[in-house]
């Protein structure tokens, strides 16, 4: 059984045989690997996708609720007084040294000139508002600073928490034009803006 063949034995071509070469070994089985990576990414990227829509971008709602800060209790620093000490004889119509003449107020730390009073903090009355949200791209108006304020504070910005694109401190009526690309409007002391 085992042996040569029968002369009557049909015969075929000869096949070539692989060969043992290690150089072409290696360049099909790279091939190999190259084409089921590029199959794997591909594969990747269709299932990625969804029926040719895309899926919208998430909505992010952000609430900001305006609440004024907590009163906080002023104490006047102590002062001290000297003890008294005898009248000086100061020429008629003349003021003595130390006092303000009679009709004039004497400016002390947070006052102007010519105002009554102290002056309030105008850090404590800043408001920001969300552009779009709390109030609308445009330009406003006001009268200028609340009563008792010798001037107010309003500021355009990058952010809700900061980055100044622009700002000013008007003693008197102003106007400002908060644009759409603004994010927030931020202000303290003056009498309501209103939309011009």
């Amino acid at each position: 059984m085992y042996g040569p063949p029968p002369p009557d034995y049909p015969r075929y071509p000869e096949y070539p045989r692989a060969t043992n070469s290690p150089p072409i070994i290696v360049l099909v089985s790279g091939l190999a690997a190259l084409l089921g990576f590029l199959l794997g990414v591909l594969v990747g990227f269709g299932a990625g996708t969804t029926s040719g829509e895309e899926a919208p971008d998430p909505r992010v709602t952000v609430t900001v609720e305006d609440t004024p800060p907590p009163a906080e209790e002023t104490v006047p620093p102590a002062q001290t007084t000297p003890p008294p000490s005898p009248p000086a004889q100061t020429p008629p119509g003349q003021t003595p040294p130390g006092q303000t003449p009679p009709g004039q107020t004497q400016p002390g730390l947070g006052t102007t000139p010519g105002a009554t009073g102290l002056a309030v903090d105008i850090s404590s009355l800043l408001r920001t508002l969300v552009v779009g949200t709390d109030i609308q791209p445009g330009t406003y108006r006001t009268s200028g600073p609340m009563s008792g304020f010798p001037m107010c504070y309003w500021a355009r910005l990058r952010t809700p928490t900061g980055g100044v694109i622009a700002t000013g401190m008007p003693n008197g009526p102003a106007t400002v034009t908060i644009l759409a690309t603004d994010k927030a409007f931020q202000t303290g002391g003056c009498v309501e803006w209103t939309k011009a």
